[in-house]
């Protein structure tokens, strides 16, 4: 579990001159998963300080290259500022040191068809850049990684589940299928889009902790289950945080992707089966991440709405999934 670092405003200065920049405030940024992050005024601008609580130095400097990488390719993500000593990261107190431009919007949960058509044309765009030898070659949640919870006798029935789908997969995943760089979580939350009367126009990709080179159809797989569902309104629907697919926003955000790097007939017959392996990676994550790695009681059953969803894609014909995606 990460410990969560506070700064007070002479560390945040300190920090800064190392960007010969003076602080005029600061103040922490709510959210974040394993590092404190805090939005610092400058007489120039406005950037976001982030001190990496649970990465080392070196999984960090992997993200700071990839986020030059995306600059150079003109992606739409936050931008990575360097020290005045031409590194790319700073440290303090042992941990790295991130400093990023301060993108002026919003994450919205619900999205439109606009908005899933322009997150699926940047996300391909994103796809189509000949993925670095520096990033992982797993996902960081995916099958290779399943059998990290299977066996420990947490919650059986899940275990066992889990176990199954592993099996799955590695019968049916084509070693034919495209790879390449991938943000690999694209969930809602890491879109910003506009604010007040440009609430349609979509602004960055953020967080890029888990990009790897992996198969680019997990990645419209896990853009799926993570912005074009709808909840499932029941009380054990609630308490699992259960979902259902919403092919209207699917065939936004795949129409968008196909603007920019159109799918090979492959990819489109395997995009079901990665619909079923992203909620099941996530219901591994989210499994791990609340029993094992920081238990918590309110959230331990979490996994089951990824579960249920994984179930009831697989359930559908795969014709029919086709005809409604494509």
């Amino acid at each position: 579990m990460a410990t969560f670092t506070q700064l007070n405003h002479a560390e945040v200065q300190q920090l800064m001159h190392n960007y010969a920049l003076n602080v005029v405030e600061y103040k922490p940024l709510v959210g974040g998963n394993g590092n404190s992050s805090f939005i610092v005024k400058t007489e120039q601008a406005q950037y976001v300080l982030t001190v990496c609580d649970d990465k080392s130095f070196d999984e960090v400097s992997v993200t700071a290259q990839l986020l030059k990488l995306l600059e150079s390719h003109h992606i739409c993500c936050t931008r990575l500022i360097t020290p005045v000593d031409h590194a790319l990261l700073t440290t303090f107190e042992g941990k790295a040191v991130m400093l990023k431009s301060y993108i002026k919007g919003q994450v919205l949960e619900h999205l439109n068809e606009s908005q899933l058509q322009q997150v699926g044309e940047q996300v391909a765009k994103l796809n189509s850049i000949s993925a670095p030898d520096y990033i992982p070659t797993e996902h960081p949640y995916g099958r290779t990684f399943f059998p990290l919870a299977i066996g420990l006798n947490i919650d059986k029935k899940f275990e066992a589940w889990l176990a199954n789908e592993l099996t799955f997969l590695y019968q049916n995943v084509s070693l034919d299928l495209p790879r390449g760089l991938i943000h690999g979580d694209l969930f809602y939350d890491n879109f910003l889009f506009g604010q007040d009367l440009e609430q349609n126009q979509f602004k960055a990709l953020i967080d890029f902790e888990e990009a790897c080179h992996y198969y680019l159809v997990f990645e419209l797989g896990m853009a799926i289950i993570g912005a074009c569902v709808t909840e499932v309104k029941s009380e054990e629907a609630d308490k699992a945080g259960a979902q259902t697919i919403d092919f209207t926003k699917v065939r936004a955000l795949i129409a968008g992707y196909q603007k920019v790097r159109p799918l090979a007939q492959l990819e489109k017959a395997s995009l079901q089966m990665f619909v079923r392996y992203a909620a099941t990676a996530t219901s591994y994550w989210r499994f791990k991440q609340y029993n094992v790695v920081n238990p918590c009681e309110e959230f331990a059953a979490h996994h089951w709405g990824m579960v249920k969803l994984a179930q009831d894609v697989a359930d559908i014909p795969s014709t029919e999934f086709l005809a409604r995606v494509f």
